[in-house]
């Protein structure tokens, strides 16, 4: 059974629509939620075969500038629990 990996970070303010709109690029990736626009926090729901995937992508978007630190990634059967 598939599961769903929330991968959770911290952007900067300006940039939260800039890489929602990134992530919807690549077409079923990741779902992208706004956890707090006002200090750029956000998640990431990736499932367990394209979560590594999600990390590539916000490892080449911070070498190209992008605003990124604090991730870390969370397994769960249960998105619910969340």
């Amino acid at each position: 059974m598939p599961h769903t990996v929330k991968i959770k970070c911290n952007i900067l303010k300006k940039d939260v629509i800039s890489l929602n709109s990134f992530i919807d690029s690549y077409e079923g990736i990741a779902i992208v939620r706004t956890v707090d626009a006002s200090t750029g926090s956000v998640v990431l729901y990736a499932t367990d075969s394209s979560y590594k995937t999600v990390l590539k992508v916000l490892e080449e978007l911070k070498n190209d500038g992008m605003h990124i630190d604090n991730i870390s990634t969370q397994v769960s059967e249960n998105v619910d629990e969340w």
